[in-house]
């Protein structure tokens, strides 16, 4: 089933966060590269909460490793809530992980 990205800022507390919900996919790449950018540059922990989201494909998870290594040191991306797809493609194509990206929460 066919679910449209929603992507959702919100601050929390003194964190910069995205809700992510939906599918990330052809469609979404653009919207999701652009919210990724701008989130960036508005903290040192940004806040990624995926319990939303059904689906990312790999170009999709490509984009995310593509911003994270962009971010200045001491930045970093906080991924909670990870759907399993997400988590066994970082596996396989970053097998060593990527620094700024750290994991939280239930996968």
């Amino acid at each position: 089933m066919d679910r449209p990205l929603r992507i959702t800022e919100y601050g929390e507390r003194g964190a910069v966060g995205l809700r992510v919900a939906g599918e990330i996919d052809l469609n979404g790449h653009e919207a999701w590269e652009r919210a990724l950018r701008r989130a960036s540059g508005r903290g040192d922990e940004i806040r990624l909460d995926l319990s939303g989201l059904s689906f990312i494909d790999v170009r999709g998870t490509a984009l995310l490793v593509d911003v994270a290594a962009l971010l200045p040191e001491g930045r970093r991306f906080v991924v909670q809530n990870a759907p399993a797809a997400l988590l066994r493609v970082m596996q396989v194509l970053w097998p060593d992980g990527a620094s700024a990206i750290i994991f939280k929460g239930d996968q």
